[in-house]
């Protein structure tokens, strides 16, 4: 084995596994031993074609390896289609358009030997291209965290096709140098600059196309937060003019329950007294789970189906905000509860009684497991393995589409059981 071999397969070895890792820590893994099969995956796929030949035009390989790569980080990444399309494609990107800056300006400044050391020149390509993406992916990981959320499928749809775009084109531009042995030298140079200069533009562009996204991703995370604080002002305002009325009212109940008292109206104090406690609960927060912004989410949700007449019971204790973001928090308890609360509903307007739920979850050392039941009137239905909404349009349950992307954001385990009634449990596992 020479040293060039060596030198080759370390490289591929090394670059394989930082690929994997920062796939996992932008999309989560399905499996364990995920580089295992991340790099048995890519090895094979990259041999096929050698042996069988099913591609041999630039264009056909970059076809190739797109879908391939695409197929196999969909066996082994979580997240949704476009979101694993979109880092495959640019991972791909920034690495092939790497490779169009380079390669032209390689390629012209060995000329006179180009057939004796073209095999150099692409693995010298090769190998800057990829330190150029690993660059990209360490800076990315270093400072762009908010990449492990979920984007919306048409800010992906419409960076792909950006992507696409610029590997077309700086791909077209490196193919003009296949014959490149038989220009004139001067003509050669007059080209090769301002290929790499657009190569370049196309690198810068791509990088570009990932801060875009993550500004979008910061304003929408600014959003949600600045919506739960403002809805959670106004419970605290509620609850504070509600305990104003009450001390502002105390001293005349207190001298009304004196009179009664006073009259031996025993049966009537007791009744005044009863409605007096009732008007303080209602502004009380029923439900402490330990974090503010829970207790938010939860307190109206629990008056609310309490109004309703719904048996309803929260026993909760959630991790801390370094364990798992508030926003995900209660996107997971705001969804959950608001689908059990529905299904209720539904019960109700069928005539039947107000039905029940169930909520309660407790931390362990190393997880946090969550769980919500209530009663159906009917079993939620299921299609290709997903429960489906049951509003007038057929589609799975966005509420459930949410829970689902936390708990995989955290590389949870979800279970959802229906039946004469509905559970959901997920467990998440705490750092």
């Amino acid at each position: 084995m020479t040293a060039s071999t060596i030198w080759t397969t370390s490289w591929g070895i090394f670059f394989t596994f930082y690929q994997c890792l920062f796939l996992k820590e932008m999309l989560g893994v399905k499996y364990r031993y995920t580089y295992l099969w991340f790099y048995l995956g890519t090895w094979l796929y990259g041999h096929i074609n050698t042996w069988f030949g099913i591609v041999g035009t630039p264009w056909g390989n970059m076809i190739y390896l797109c879908i391939c790569a695409f197929a196999l980080n969909t066996l082994l990444f979580h997240g949704s289609i476009i979101k694993r399309g979109f880092f495959t494609l640019w991972m791909y990107g920034v690495q092939e358009t790497a490779g169009g800056i380079f390669f032209p300006l390689f390629t012209a400044a060995s000329l006179n030997g180009r057939e004796d050391c073209f095999n150099i020149i692409l693995n010298a390509v090769d190998l800057i291209a990829g330190l150029v993406l690993f660059f990209v992916m360490e800076v990315l990981k270093c400072k762009i965290h908010l990449l492990k959320r979920d984007f919306e499928d048409r800010d992906g749809i419409y960076l792909i096709c950006i992507i696409v775009f610029i590997c077309s084109a700086v791909s077209m531009t490196s193919m003009t140098f296949d014959k490149v042995s038989n220009w004139d030298a001067g003509y050669v140079y007059a080209v090769v600059i301002p290929s790499g200069l657009i190569a370049l533009g196309g690198e810068i562009l791509n990088v570009c196309c990932i801060i875009m996204l993550e500004r979008r991703l910061v304003d929408r995370l600014a959003k949600q937060q600045y919506q739960m604080l403002e809805k959670h002002l106004e419970i605290s305002k509620e609850q504070y003019e509600q305990f104003m009325k009450i001390r502002h009212d105390i001293k005349n109940h207190s001298l009304c329950l004196a009179q009664l008292l006073e009259k031996e109206n025993v049966e009537e104090a007791r009744h005044y007294l009863e409605q007096w406690n009732t008007v303080i609960e209602a502004g009380e927060t029923v439900i402490r789970t330990g974090s503010v912004f829970a207790d938010a989410i939860l307190n109206p949700k629990y008056q609310q189906a309490k109004k309703m007449g719904i048996d309803i019971t929260i026993q909760m204790s959630v991790p801390g905000e370094d364990r798992i973001d508030p926003v995900d928090l209660c996107c997971l308890l705001a969804n959950a509860l608001d689908n059990a609360i529905e299904a209720c509903q539904r019960g109700i307007k069928a005539g039947n009684p107000a039905g029940w739920i169930r909520m309660k979850s407790q931390i362990y050392p190393n997880y946090w497991v969550f769980e919500i039941a209530n009663s159906t009137c009917v079993s939620v239905k299921r299609h290709g393995g997903r429960f489906l909404s049951s509003k007038q349009v057929p589609i799975s349950g966005v509420g459930l589409q949410n829970i689902r992307t936390v708990v995989e954001r955290y590389e949870g385990v979800l279970d959802l059981k229906s039946g004469t009634s509905f559970t959901l449990n997920a467990m998440f596992p705490l750092p």
